[in-house]
């Protein structure tokens, strides 16, 4: 009998574990559809913005930029020799990799998403093996706990996200990462985060994030007119600036933005599914453990009944 009640007890744990599952999975399942529908509200802007900025590159291959593929700025004075072939400094710093590559690890702030957090970083240290002096930002607790218990130095910790997104932070920081990228603090920007591709699927992914890369130049290029810089044509000034290179920084600014934006948004939705997917698993395994222990406990008492019939027939003989 002390058998048939510890079995007992244990299918009641199980049943109550069960119940909290099943309540994180329906809290997690509620978030994902929110983080969901503002991340598909988003990604027509992303993609579009993405589309005029590649049409405008492509219709200006020569147009420079500090913030595009192979254009530096000019941030200390350049020697005779460097005005002459229009270089920066830097250019020779990060050709001999003087300057390291900066990385930002997006992770979750709370545990119980199953392998999330783990395949994320798993990406990222492959990075870290090829850069070792790579700049370090992590963004989320769990990912910036597990670095700083292997010992690896971070330069800046994000922990109080809680895995939703907000404008005014995630501007702060991208407008940090730009500039430690144009003073040449760092040679490039790389972004370590989870792909969302469904609600039962996602990818981990580390993606280039500064400079811009250029798109091929096609053999004909498109020819589109750019109107003049507006502060300038509302100045009235008859030196208004004509030419892409007005258009081409306030597009650029908003492109960095709404990547950093689409980025997040594609992780933390990662996140609420991995933490849905974990959760339902476990609902699942519970169910299917209270099954299992409902069958042995019944295989228990059947015995213990058919111990006691048997005592009290041999009894009954016994009295004949």
């Amino acid at each position: 009998m002390q058998n048939l009640r510890i079995l007992r007890q244990r299918i009641r744990s199980v049943a109550n574990t069960q119940k909290i599952t099943r309540a994180m999975q329906m809290v997690a399942g509620a978030k994902l559809r929110r983080a969901q529908g503002e991340l598909m509200d988003f990604k027509p802007y992303a993609q579009r913005l993405r589309v005029i900025t590649n049409r405008l590159l492509e219709a200006h291959p020569t147009l420079e930029h500090p913030l595009l593929e192979k254009q530096l700025p000019v941030m200390v004075s350049l020697s005779n020799h460097d005005r002459v072939k229009n270089r920066s400094p830097f250019d020779r710093l990060r050709a001999n990799g003087t300057a390291p590559a900066g990385l930002i690890i997006v992770s979750s702030d709370t545990g119980l998403c199953g392998t999330y957090n783990e395949k994320v970083l798993s990406a990222a240290e492959g990075f870290l093996r090829e850069n070792p002096s790579a700049v370090l930002v992590t963004i989320g607790k769990k990912g910036t706990r597990t670095l700083a218990r292997r010992g690896v130095r971070r330069t800046k910790e994000i922990l109080d996200w809680g895995g939703r997104y907000e404008s005014s932070k995630a501007g702060a920081l991208a407008r940090w990462m730009q500039e430690l990228y144009l003073n040449g603090t760092v040679s490039s920007w790389w972004v370590a985060y989870t792909r969302f591709i469904s609600a039962m699927r996602w990818k981990p992914a580390v993606e280039r994030f500064l400079p811009i890369e250029r798109p091929p130049s096609p053999a004909l290029p498109e020819k589109i007119i750019v109107e003049p810089a507006p502060a300038a044509a509302a100045s009235g000034s008859r030196t208004t600036a004509f030419g892409p290179e007005p258009v081409a920084e306030e597009l650029l600014k908003r492109f960095i933005a709404g990547e950093f934006r689409r980025i997040l948004l594609e992780a933390f939705t990662s996140e609420h599914s991995a933490r849905m997917i974990a959760m339902k698993n476990a609902t699942d395994n519970a169910a299917e453990m209270i099954q299992n222990l409902t069958l042995v406990r019944n295989k228990v008492r059947q015995a213990a009944i058919t111990k006691e019939l048997i005592e009290v027939v041999s009894g009954a003989e016994a009295l004949k």
